[in-house]
């Protein structure tokens, strides 16, 4: 990802300056980024600006205390957690189809820890995420690329397929292998799966 630039520190000194101004900022630079990652998991429009504005409130109030490096990543991660959670609450009570498929592709690689107290839980959790991040990088570019459109954008199969001119099996058979590796690593760090 791109390193923070002066547009975006002058967006975080707003932000830890209160000053409201910010939002429509925010808004104008990053709705298109923001915008995408919820289309790809959410296909109701009302859903979609909901979290749009969700995504807003979660910076306002996230910033302070936390100072980002890397804002359109920051930006990325909470459409990415926003949308998700969206998903899961539309789809609790019928299961729904599509995107629980990319959740349930890395479901087999990361453990759910939920039953650990909170400080457990959130050490685990930073371990697990720095696991993963030194895995990613250790990639080859076309499967780096691949998996983080996957898991992290949520793109599906098909539009990577089209997006690289690559045959969908074998953008399938890649991101398989890495999440088989991924787990591997996983297990070979005392992860508990």
């Amino acid at each position: 990802m791109l390193e923070m630039n002066k547009q975006d520190d002058v967006i975080i000194n707003l932000l830890f300056d209160r000053d409201e101004t910010v939002l429509e900022q925010i808004s104008v630079r990053y709705r298109g980024l923001y915008k995408k990652i919820l289309k790809q998991m959410l296909s109701n429009e009302e859903d979609i600006c909901e979290c749009e504005n969700d995504i807003l409130l979660a910076v306002w109030n996230s910033i302070p205390p936390n100072r980002p490096n890397n804002f359109s990543a920051y930006i990325c991660k909470l459409a990415r957690n926003i949308s998700i959670n969206r998903f899961k609450y539309n789809t609790r009570a019928k299961r729904g189809k599509g995107y629980t498929l990319v959740i349930e592709e890395l479901y087999e690689c990361i453990p759910d820890h939920a039953s650990k107290n909170n400080y457990n839980k959130i050490a685990e959790q930073k371990e697990i995420g720095e696991i993963i991040s030194h895995f990613v990088r250790s990639l080859d570019a076309e499967t780096r690329v691949l998996f983080i459109r996957r898991y992290f954008y949520l793109e599906s199969v098909s539009s990577l397929a089209k997006r690289y001119e690559m045959s969908e099996n074998r953008i399938s058979v890649k991101l398989f292998r890495a999440r088989n590796k991924l787990c591997d690593i996983l297990r070979k760090e005392g992860i508990a799966l």
